[in-house]
């Protein structure tokens, strides 16, 4: 495919593979064009940052994570490092992106998460089984071994952690 500007009525980036939708008010694109992936500007269609990733994903609150040489680094949107992770990517984990200022990541096994804020320091450390956000982004769920607890966006317990199986839910 390619992205073609209406006002210019010209083919701004050719031999694109992919695209993926960006957060509501992003305006840079993630983009791959043969093996590797880049972002371009949706109002202008212009690359913005060049393809040169093995792995990107959307801009979430002002940061894309990228995979850089097998490595996990947070990008602005001038594509200029703000955080080194130093970490792995592991491709089981699937939460590459920013949420109410915190990224959740993973051991380079992948075998425990933590929580990281947007500064690069680690808020949680990874010592537990699984972290989920629930109820569109207001709770942290965790599980350590047989215990579960749940946190607010604050990361305050809502719910201590104890030996149990929950669900978060939210009726209407």
């Amino acid at each position: 495919g390619y992205v073609f500007n209406s006002l210019t009525r010209e083919k701004t980036i050719k031999d694109i593979n992919w695209i993926a939708r960006p957060n509501e008010g992003d305006s840079l694109v993630c983009f791959k064009q043969g093996e590797k992936r880049g972002y371009f500007n949706i109002n202008t269609g212009r690359v913005a940052i060049e393809p040169r990733y093995a792995h990107a994903w959307i801009f979430s609150e002002g940061l894309a994570c990228v995979d850089d040489g097998g490595r996990l680094k947070f990008i602005d949107g001038m594509g200029k490092v703000t955080i080194d992770t130093k970490m792995a990517y592991v491709p089981e984990h699937d939460s590459y992106v920013f949420h109410q200022g915190y990224f959740i990541t993973s051991t380079n096994d992948g075998e425990k998460m933590g929580l990281m804020n947007k500064n690069g320091s680690m808020v949680l450390p990874m010592e537990f089984d699984r972290i989920e956000w629930a109820h569109d982004f207001e709770y942290l769920c965790l599980r350590k071994g047989d215990e579960m607890g749940v946190l607010d966006r604050e990361l305050k317990t809502v719910l201590p952690m104890m030996a149990c199986d929950l669900e978060v839910t939210w009726d209407d």
